[in-house]
């Protein structure tokens, strides 16, 4: 008999001190730097850094070059291309990359540590970052 336990991904932007929210239906696009982390439900086109955790809730978008010095927990999209990979789209994340079973990403994804959940889709490329490892393209001048 297979003993299967639950894995179970709960989000609490308010408990996880997210202090930036980027709302449905809310299209930006530029060069950011959100202190305090940000919960995305909308999309965010262009570059930058997040200070904190990213949350990219289920309906929102993520494209371009960010780098998220926290956790990064993906429900919606990375990258633009639906059936194909995204090389315009460079996610690099300091800490953990959580996939839910609802994220889906097609550009580059460069984390610390990946937790994959069921359902959860890959089209682009994973690489693992190592100790304080920084891509030099992201690197703040």
């Amino acid at each position: 008999m297979f003993d299967k336990t639950l894995d179970t991904l709960v989000i609490d932007p308010v408990k996880m001190n997210i202090v930036n929210r980027v709302a449905a239906e809310t299209a930006m696009s530029g060069a950011f730097h959100f202190q305090g982390g940000l919960l995305l439900q909308g999309s965010l086109n262009g570059e930058g850094e997040i200070a904190g955790r990213l949350v990219v809730w289920h309906d929102a978008k993520l494209v371009g070059r960010f780098r998220v010095l926290g956790d990064l927990y993906l429900l919606g999209r990375l990258g633009d291309a639906a059936d194909d990979i995204d090389e315009s789209t460079v996610i690099e994340c300091q800490g953990t990359a959580y996939v839910a079973s609802t994220g889906v990403s097609s550009g580059t994804l460069i984390a610390a540590r990946l937790r994959m959940y069921d359902g959860a889709v890959l089209q682009g490329p994973f690489k693992t970052l190592r100790g304080e490892q920084s891509l030099p393209v992201l690197t703040p001048a």
